[in-house]
């Protein structure tokens, strides 16, 4: 008889959970999607193009991240004639 009981609860148990875990399913998958609409239209509204007016024309650039200040650097190294004896 407890083996019964025993089977009878654990079959009650399992079908509880299966029921419990759809709607938690469901809410958490709701909650992702909703979460990733949101940083898709963050990263939509996110301009990198700046616009400069000049009258009537509009031109719009991309930013640059990494502005470059021009030229080269040469590390160089004095020598002395001194030192060839």
């Amino acid at each position: 008889m407890g083996l019964l009981k025993f089977i009878l609860y654990a079959i009650i148990i399992y079908y509880c959970c299966i029921f419990i875990s759809r709607f938690l399913l469901g809410f958490f998958l709701r909650r992702f999607s909703r979460k990733v609409k949101e940083n898709i239209k963050k990263q939509s509204e996110k301009t990198d193009y700046k616009e400069h007016t000049d009258g009537e024309t509009v031109v719009t650039y991309k930013k640059e991240k990494e502005v470059d200040p021009g030229g080269d650097y040469v590390e160089y190294e004095d020598l002395n004639n001194d030192s060839h004896e």
